[in-house]
């Protein structure tokens, strides 16, 4: 399904979900604030497809990895290997590869509280996201939902301590908040969408 087609020849399937998370690449900024959107992604991984491994997406000029959970044929993306604002050009062409699933991005939020989720439907602002701006570049405006969970915002409104705060490290109390909060509320949002979409 990912394979370049040198590889093996595209297959099509139905997908009733494709999540999507992005982030700057990893290790390096493995754990930063801009990065919640793959933490929450790999924390849903291990409850939709346990023990299940990343496996590289081999699709010329994409720095992806995906999963796919059989039982609810829900496909999972980790836009782990590009920059935050290469976001469209790494995931647009996986989108066009797999065909009509409902998309939803996993994203960073500074507007929300640490750990808060919140499902937006397709078409609303990216509200300065430059990952969402990207996606937004490429084509794909108003074609996905987006699951943004918050990260907090620091009390300055200047840009260039946000950037260091967004590129900052969670700390143990923080990650294990994401799961405490984040991950049961993103559950009840993507349940309820893939019920809707399976019916």
């Amino acid at each position: 399904m990912l394979a370049s087609k040198a590889r093996s020849a595209p297959q099509r399937r139905t997908l009733h979900l494709c999540l999507t998370g992005l982030g700057n690449p990893e290790p390096q900024y493995r754990n930063t604030r801009h990065n919640a959107g793959l933490i929450l992604l790999d924390l849903l991984k291990a409850h939709y497809a346990p023990g299940k491994p990343w496996m590289p997406c081999t699709v010329p000029r994409v720095a992806a990895s995906y999963c796919h959970a059989s039982r609810h044929d829900l496909l999972l993306l980790r836009s782990d290997g590009a920059f935050m604002n290469r976001s469209g050009q790494n995931v647009v062409p996986l989108w066009q590869r797999i065909g009509g699933a409902t998309r939803v991005v996993v994203h960073d939020e500074l507007s929300l509280p640490l750990g808060k989720v919140q499902l937006r439907a397709p078409g609303r602002s990216p509200r300065g996201h430059n990952g969402l701006k990207s996606i937004i570049a490429a084509g794909a405006q108003g074609t996905y939902y987006s699951l943004a969970v918050g990260i907090d915002r620091p009390e300055t409104r200047k840009p260039a301590a946000i950037a260091d705060y967004v590129l900052s490290r969670f700390s143990r109390a923080e990650l294990s908040q994401l799961e405490q909060d984040a991950l049961p509320a993103a559950l009840g949002h993507l349940n309820g969408l893939l019920g809707v979409v399976v019916t």
